[in-house]
C-alpha cells in the first residue's frame, strides 16, 4: 500500500513539473490581442523572445523586447504586467485616472512598471516610488 501511494505521489509530482515547464513561442504564436498590443504600444521594438509559462491550471505568456522591456500576458492575451525598467510605460496603457494622479502629484515623473492585479494596480515610477491604486484609479497607498 505504501509503495502504491509513493508511486502515485511520484507520478503526480512528475506530471506537475512537466506541466509547469516553460515553452518558447514565436511572436506569431502569441494570442492575437497580445500581438496587437505589441504592435500598437511598442511598434518600433522587436521581440527578443517569448515564452509560454505553463502553470498547473493556467498558462501565461512572457515577452521580452530587444530594449529589455518585459511584458506578461494572461492566457487570453490580456496584459498583466508591463515592466520597462529604464523606459517609460506607454501612456495609453495606464488608466486615465492614474495618469492624472501622477501628473498632478508627481510632476515630472513617469511610470516604468505597471501590474494589473486582481483588485488593484501596482505602479512604479522612475524615482522608485511605488504606488497602489484601486481598479477605478484611486490611490490606496504608497509602498
Amino acid at each position: 500500500m505504501k509503495k502504491t501511494f509513493f508511486a502515485i505521489a511520484c507520478l503526480f509530482t512528475l506530471s506537475s513539473v512537466s506541466a509547469s515547464a516553460d515553452r518558447p513561442v514565436e511572436k506569431g504564436q502569441l494570442p492575437a490581442n497580445t500581438q496587437e498590443f505589441l504592435t500598437k504600444h511598442f511598434p518600433s521594438v522587436e521581440v527578443s523572445y517569448a515564452k509560454q509559462d505553463n502553470e498547473l491550471l493556467d498558462k501565461d505568456f512572457t515577452v521580452v523586447l530587444t530594449n529589455g522591456d518585459k511584458l506578461e500576458f494572461t492566457s487570453k492575451g490580456e496584459w498583466k504586467e508591463v515592466d520597462c525598467e529604464h523606459n517609460r510605460v506607454p501612456e495609453a496603457i495606464i488608466p486615465a485616472t492614474i495618469r492624472k494622479y501622477i501628473s498632478d502629484n508627481q510632476k515630472g515623473r513617469y511610470v516604468v512598471e505597471i501590474k494589473k492585479e486582481f483588485r488593484h494596480y501596482d505602479v512604479k515610477l522612475d524615482n522608485k516610488l511605488e504606488l497602489e491604486f484601486s481598479l477605478d484609479g484611486k490611490l490606496l497607498r504608497y509602498d
